[in-house]
């Protein structure tokens, strides 16, 4: 039902508008983890963000169905439905990144195969 209802808000504009309103808000929630996130993150600004990025990740999984469904031509807004899932990848990783860390002993592993040092 939820699926279906996120469709229909998204089938009442056309998804080129749609689709570059869903960009401008992924470019907004960027802004917001650089300024919010990124050093001493609050646990409401971390809600906050779950609860936006997977309604985003949500719209660009739809938008890009519709837009292949419906074969939409983005060129006119400068991008494609592959900017499109690219950015969706994008969010998931961000997804990621903020909500499911590394363990520190994983993270130190990593880093130590990159760079060739503990970063202890």
């Amino acid at each position: 039902m939820l699926r279906e209802t996120r469709r229909a808000r998204l089938a009442e504009a056309p998804v080129l508008a749609e689709a570059v309103r869903w960009f401008e808000h992924s470019r907004m929630l960027r802004d917001f983890e650089n300024k919010h996130l990124l050093a001493n993150a609050s646990a409401e600004d971390l809600r906050a963000h779950r609860v936006v990025i997977s309604d985003l990740i949500a719209d660009g999984e739809i938008l890009s169905w519709q837009a292949r469904q419906s074969a939409v031509d983005f060129s006119s807004v400068g991008f494609s439905i592959e900017d499109i899932e690219a950015e969706t990848r994008l969010l998931r990783d961000n997804a990621r990144m903020f909500h499911e860390p590394l363990p520190l002993g994983e993270a130190e592993r990593i880093l130590e195969a990159a760079f060739g040092q503990s970063p202890t």
